[in-house]
C-alpha cells in the first residue's frame, strides 16, 4: 500500500516488511549455508575415518588368515575369504599380488576407486619368514557422497522452510505491531497542523502495550498538548501585548510624551499632537512643512547647539544610530524652552536610514525649578551654617553634661562592683565559719571548690560557645551520670559569649554534687530560651520518696554564680517525694543588662 503526503509529495516506493524478510531470508541463507557446510565436512570426515576403520579392521582380521590359506594354496577358502572383505562398506574389488602376478580377486575390477589400500601377507615358519604376496583393496566413497548429497538436500529444504515460514510470521508480526501503527502516525502527522491541536494520535484497537511506539505516541500527544498551551499563552501573549499597547498609548498621551516619525528619503515627518504643540504650532502645519529637519536643526539654541546639529546631520547620514541628551531650543513663538530629546533609527535603505524615531519630552518646567532650587539651595546653605554654629554651641554644652553623666556613671560602677565583692566576702566568711566545725577533709574539699572558682573568674576567659553543645560534652564525661538514665532535650544551638570553664564548673557543682544522685532513677535536663533568658531545668526522679529538700554543699556559691554573673535566679524544690527540681536561669545579653 502507497501513502502519499499532500504536504511534501512525498510517495512510498518501498516497505519495511520486505525489506526485513529480504534480509532475515538472506542472512539464514547464509547461516544456513555455512552450518550446512560444517556439518556435511563433518559428516565426510567422519565417513572417511569410518572406511579407515573398516580397512584396519579388515587388516587385523584377514591379514593372517589369508596369509595361511595362501601357505596351504586352499582356493576355496581365500575366495571365501575375499568375498566376506568385499560385505564391508565401501568395497568394491579386492585381489591379491604374488610377484606382480593376480593370484586371487573379487570383485568389480571396473568400478571406480577412490581409494586404494593394501599391506603384506607373509607366513611365519621355524623362525622364518616367507614373503607370500600383497592383499589390495579398492574402495569406492560414492556411498558416502550419496548420503552427503542426501543430507544436504534435507538440510537446505528444513532449514529454508523453517526460516520461510518464521519470516513470513515475523513479517506479519511486524506488519500488526509496527508497520499498522506506523501508517496511522504517518496518516496522522500529514493531517497534523495547528488548527487541529485537539486531535489525538491513537492507534486502532485502542489497546495499550506501552511498548516503544506507544512511548512514541504518548510523547508525540504529550508534545501536542504542550504546543496546544504553548498556542494558549502565545494568544494571551498577543491578547496581553494590543492591551499594553493601547495602555502604553494611552500612557504616552496622558503623559504629553512627543513623538514624531522622519523619512529622511522623503524628507517629511509624522507626529503626534504632544510633538507638535511642545514646538507651539499643530500636527497639519508641522506635517506640511517643507524640509522640517532644517527647520528643527534651526530651533536648536545654547553653547552645545552646534555639536548637536552636527551629531544630527552624522546620524542622517548613517554614521551614529542613537542620539539622547537634553537640547536648548526656541519653539515657533521664539520662546526659549528645555527638552529632553532623542533620536534613534529604526530602519536602515542600503545603510542610510530609511525612518528616523524622534521622541521629545518638555523639560522647561523642570529647569526652572531647578534654578529656583539652587537658589533656594544658597539661601538654605547660608542658614544651615548659621544653625551649624548654633548647634557647635550646644554640642560643646551636651560634651560638658555627658563628662559629668560619665563621672557619676563611674561612680556607681565602682559602689556596684564594691557591693558584689562585700557580697563574696561575706559568702566565703559564712563558709569558713562554717566549715571550722568540720572535719579538716571537708575544710579542705569546700575550699579547693572556691579556690577554683577563684582561678577561673582570674583568669577569665570570656568567648563565643554553643551553650547545647558544651552541656552535651559535659554530660557525656560526666562519670556521676554513667549508671543513670538521662534524658536531655536541648535546642540544636544557643550561642552566647561566656567562659566556658565556668559553665563547666557550675554544672560540675550544682548537679554532680547533688546530695539525691545517689537515689536517683532517672535525670532530666531541659535548655530552653524565653525572650533574652535562658533556662536550664535538671529533675532528678528518685527511686526513694524523701520529705524535705536535702542540703546541698554548693548552692550558696551557685546561687551567688547565678545571680551576680549570669544575671539570672537559681531555684531548686522538692516537686513531689519522689521528685527533685533544681532549676537556673542565665541572660543571653549580659551586657546589655548592665548598660
Amino acid at each position: 500500500m502507497k501513502h502519499s503526503l499532500p504536504d511534501n509529495d512525498f510517495v512510498q516506493r518501498s516497505h519495511v516488511g520486505l525489506r526485513l524478510l529480504s534480509y532475515i531470508l538472506g542472512f539464514s541463507f547464509i547461516v544456513t549455508m555455512a552450518t550446512s557446510s560444517f556439518i556435511l565436512f563433518s559428516d565426510y570426515k567422519r565417513g572417511v575415518s569410518q572406511v579407515s576403520h573398516n580397512l584396519n579392521q579388515i587388516q587385523s582380521s584377514y591379514q593372517q588368515s589369508v596369509s595361511y590359506s595362501l601357505w596351504n594354496f586352499d582356493n576355496r577358502q581365500i575366495e571365501s575369504q575375499l568375498n566376506g572383505i568385499l560385505n564391508f562398506p565401501g568395497v568394491v574389488y579386492v585381489y591379491i599380488e604374488s610377484r606382480n602376478k593376480l593370484i586371487q580377486s573379487a570383485g568389480d575390477i571396473y568400478a571406480r576407486t577412490d581409494h586404494q589400500y593394501s599391506f603384506e601377507l607373509t607366513h611365519q615358519s621355524a623362525a622364518q619368514s616367507y614373503q607370500l604376496g600383497s592383499l589390495y583393496i579398492n574402495v569406492d566413497y560414492s556411498g558416502l557422497y550419496d548420503d552427503l548429497k542426501h543430507k544436504a538436500v534435507n538440510i537446505l529444504v528444513s532449514q529454508f522452510l523453517k526460516t520461510f515460514s518464521v519470516s513470513i510470521f515475523v513479517l506479519f508480526m511486524v506488519r500488526q505491531l509496527i508497520t499498522r501503527r506506523l501508517s496511522t502516525m504517518a496518516e496522522w502527522a500529514g493531517a497534523f497542523n495547528l488548527k487541529n491541536l485537539d486531535q489525538e494520535l491513537t492507534f486502532p484497537g485502542n489497546k495499550q502495550r506501552n511498548d516503544e511506539l506507544d512511548m512514541v505516541a504518548a510523547a508525540i500527544n504529550q508534545m501536542r498538548n504542550t504546543l496546544k498551551l504553548d498556542m494558549i499563552d502565545r494568544q494571551k501573549s498577543q491578547q496581553q501585548l494590543e492591551d499594553t499597547k493601547e495602555q502604553l498609548s494611552v500612557a504616552i498621551d496622558n503623559a504629553a510624551l512627543g513623538f514624531c516619525q522622519y523619512y529622511p528619503n522623503q524628507d517629511r515627518l509624522t507626529c503626534n499632537n504632544h510633538f507638535a504643540r511642545q514646538l507651539a504650532t499643530t500636527q497639519t502645519e508641522l506635517e506640511s512643512m517643507a524640509h522640517p529637519m532644517d527647520r528643527f536643526r534651526d530651533l536648536i539654541r545654547g553653547i552645545k547647539g552646534p555639536e548637536q546639529r552636527e551629531r544630527i546631520n552624522q546620524l542622517l547620514y548613517g554614521r551614529i544610530s542613537r542620539i539622547h541628551g537634553e537640547f536648548t531650543m526656541v519653539n515657533f513663538r521664539n520662546e526659549k524652552c528645555y527638552f529632553d530629546i532623542t533620536f534613534q533609527i529604526i530602519q536602515y535603505n542600503e545603510s542610510r536610514p530609511h525612518e528616523v524615531l524622534i521622541c521629545i519630552v518638555d523639560k522647561t518646567k523642570e529647569h526652572t525649578a531647578s534654578r529656583q532650587a539652587q537658589e533656594l539651595a544658597v539661601s538654605l546653605e547660608n542658614k544651615v551654617t548659621q544653625r551649624t554654629e548654633e548647634l557647635y554651641d550646644e554640642q560643646q554644652r551636651a560634651n560638658a553634661t555627658i563628662r559629668k553623666l560619665q563621672t557619676r556613671l563611674d561612680r556607681m560602677e565602682a559602689d556596684s562592683s564594691s557591693v558584689t565583692q562585700m557580697h563574696f566576702d561575706g559568702l566565703l566568711l559564712k563558709q569558713l565559719e562554717k566549715l571550722s566545725a568540720e572535719n579538716e577533709i571537708e575544710a579542705t574539699s569546700c575550699l579547693a571548690v572556691y579556690q577554683k572558682y577563684l582561678n577561673i573568674s582570674l583568669n577569665d576567659q570570656t568567648t563565643a560557645i554553643d551553650m547545647a553543645s558544651c552541656i552535651q560534652s559535659w554530660l557525656r564525661e560526666s562519670e556521676s551520670f554513667k549508671d543513670i538514665q538521662t534524658n536531655t532535650k536541648l535546642p540544636f544551638s544557643l550561642m552566647m559569649n561566656e567562659n566556658p570553664g565556668l559553665v563547666v564548673f557550675l554544672l560540675e557543682h550544682l548537679f554532680e554534687q547533688e546530695p539525691v544522685l545517689e537515689n536517683c532513677r532517672q535525670f532530666e535536663l531541659e535548655l530552653r530560651v524565653d525572650h533574652d533568658m535562658a533556662f536550664v531545668v535538671a529533675t532528678f526522679d528518685l527511686i526513694d520518696g524523701i520529705e524535705e529538700t536535702p542540703e546541698h554543699p554548693h548552692v550558696d556559691l551557685s546561687h551567688f554564680i547565678v545571680t551576680s554573673r549570669f544575671r539570672g535566679e537559681l531555684s531548686r524544690k522538692l516537686v513531689s517525694p519522689n521528685r527533685l527540681e533544681t532549676r537556673y536561669s542565665f541572660s543571653l545579653f549580659p551586657d546589655q543588662m548592665d548598660t
